[in-house]
């Protein structure tokens, strides 16, 4: 489980009164096994899920059926927080990547804790701002950037900078190269052959059903 590199952090929960956070974990907890759903649209109307341990691919599905990957939650975050101030309902998918364990917060809570802590209505409104500027930077790359640079940005942006054997760093097991296409808005098939490409050129590995990345390299 990568706890401390998740693809689209939304880990605010550290933001919240201590006593709160430990009156929401310690509710009771569901659990999911690898593959499950986990929410989907509408399902979950006034509660969202604070995600206890696993790790979580986040997607919405596009009506001739293609898999948008918006990106992958770990332990701490929410699924889906911008619900609980959206005026209109959002349509993610939630799949569990590993075993997860979930519990229910109901939105009202957060609305509640937010309108009485300035600081977290701060830090939400900086988090959010965050999350826009990636999200505009991602629409500049697609429109402008070919898609080996927007996989090679990505790969690194994935990689975990404190994890570094022999110069190289590892991706997430859990990262498939569907996965990859999704986030970066090209196909499956695309992704495996520059993967395997830059594997024929010694920047990047397979090792243990792992992909590592070679520290420093460039394309």
């Amino acid at each position: 489980m990568i706890e401390k590199h998740p693809l689209l952090s939304t880990k605010v929960i550290h933001l919240f009164d201590r006593e709160l956070r430990d009156r929401w974990k310690s509710r009771k907890q569901f659990i999911f096994e690898k593959g499950e759903q986990i929410s989907s649209p509408y399902k979950q109307k006034n509660e969202i899920y604070l995600i206890i341990e696993g790790d979580v691919r986040i997607f919405q599905l596009h009506e001739d059926g293609k898999e948008c990957v918006l990106g992958i939650l770990t332990m701490g975050d929410f699924i889906d927080i911008a619900s609980v101030f959206a005026n209109m309902d959002r349509d993610p998918f939630a799949i569990a990547l590993t075993k997860v364990t979930v519990v229910k917060v109901k939105k009202q809570e957060i609305i509640d804790a937010v309108i009485h802590t300035p600081s977290v209505s701060f830090a939400l409104l900086k988090h959010f701002s965050n999350q826009l500027r990636e999200v505009v930077g991602i629409l500049e790359q697609v429109a402008y950037d070919k898609v080996e640079e927007r996989l090679w940005r990505s790969l690194h942006k994935w990689k975990d900078e404190k994890w570094n054997h022999n110069g190289w760093h590892p991706l997430p097991k859990y990262l498939t190269h569907k996965d990859m296409a999704g986030m970066i808005a090209s196909s499956r098939e695309t992704v495996t052959f520059i993967l395997n490409k830059w594997m024929n050129n010694g920047i990047l590995k397979n090792e243990r059903q792992q992909l590592w990345i070679k520290k420093g390299a460039t394309l």
